[in-house]
């Protein structure tokens, strides 16, 4: 028998304030800037941001309702619980205890946060599914991401502030034994560190932030304009090294599941992977770029769509940078 971490329902959720891209085309009208161009390139229409009672932690809560709800599981029954954000609310205790608290998951013993950028969540399903298979005790385990980019963003930046959108994404996933190996199967990795410096939140560090008087520009998340054209080669890379791995095909795969953040790069790749453009999903325009919780808006977008016995690949990269890739299959 295999040891398999599955998928058993996603939910999401989206503050009430929507705005579109005629605000942030005034807004940087009137600083001298055109931000129509990059939001036309990223495929950008509309996006939300959290209201000024909403935070991290209360959009992860409410999606962490939702995916219950429509799995009709009850949070007595989760054993395990992990929150990811590169916009915690907290530090001091977990954000994932705070939930078990909210949700009273009085049976979630193990529960931690996990900081890994825009590729948190999917980092945390490698992770738990790895953790989980040596611990079959493990049975039902809540995954929550959640971005909260609008308190963070530095109001002059024309790539993140037009671009970005709050949001949160949960996954409920489950540890169950089969004869075939489906779920998480593997994941790849790729870093290369020289673009540390280029994305930094906050900008002065955290310690200058808490200890020192420095400028609220300074305490932003800082974008340093940079040329990301490596994306799709090295996105390329790390997706054929996974169909390599388990010895399948593009063709094999039924949806590839990307970052966001760029439509024309999310693209590029398929095209360089010589895949079926049909086999993808694109929901930035309809959310913005969400960080840690996009790939899983994507996946909540086709999840009635998806036929058993198929592969996906997930795939996203992080500030500095990180990227990975994941084969799953249903």
């Amino acid at each position: 028998m295999k040891q398999n971490i599955i998928i058993k329902e996603t939910g999401i959720y989206t503050p009430a304030n929507e705005i579109n891209n005629d605000y942030f085309a005034e807004h940087f009208r009137r600083l001298g800037v055109d931000a129509t161009g990059l939001m036309e390139h990223l495929h950008r229409h509309k996006r939300y941001f959290a209201d000024r009672d909403e935070s991290s932690l209360s959009m992860g809560y409410e999606a962490a309702k939702n995916v219950l709800e429509k799995a009709d599981v009850s949070p007595a029954d989760l054993d395990m619980i992990v929150f990811a954000s590169d916009t915690p609310e907290y530090t001091s205790p977990t954000n994932a205890l705070k939930l078990n608290h909210l949700l009273n998951a009085k049976n979630a013993h193990r529960v931690y946060d996990i900081n890994c950028n825009c590729i948190g969540m999917l980092v945390a399903m490698d992770t738990i599914a790895a953790y989980a298979k040596q611990n079959p005790s493990i049975k039902k385990i809540l995954l929550v991401g959640s971005m909260h980019v609008s308190s963070v963003v530095n109001y002059k930046d024309s790539v993140v502030y037009p671009n970005f959108g709050d949001s949160a994404a949960a996954i409920l996933l489950e540890n169950v034994q089969e004869e075939q190996s489906r779920g998480i199967l593997s994941a790849t990795y790729f870093t290369d560190s020289n673009y540390h410096d280029t994305i930094v939140l906050p900008a002065c560090g955290h310690s200058k932030e808490l200890l020192y008087e420095v400028p609220k520009e300074n305490r932003r998340l800082q974008w340093t304009p940079f040329d990301f054209n490596f994306l799709s080669d090295n996105w390329t890379k790390i997706i054929e090294q996974l169909l390599e791995e388990h010895s399948i095909s593009v063709e094999d795969i039924s949806y590839f599941i990307f970052s966001q953040f760029s439509d024309a790069d999310n693209l590029l790749t398929l095209e360089k992977l010589g895949a079926d453009k049909d086999k993808y999903i694109f929901v930035g325009d309809k959310y913005g770029y969400t960080g840690v919780s996009s790939p899983i808006m994507a996946l909540n977008e086709i999840r009635d769509d998806l036929k058993e016995d198929s592969y996906l690949i997930f795939c996203s990269v992080a500030a500095g940078y990180s990227m990975n890739a994941i084969l799953y299959r249903t």
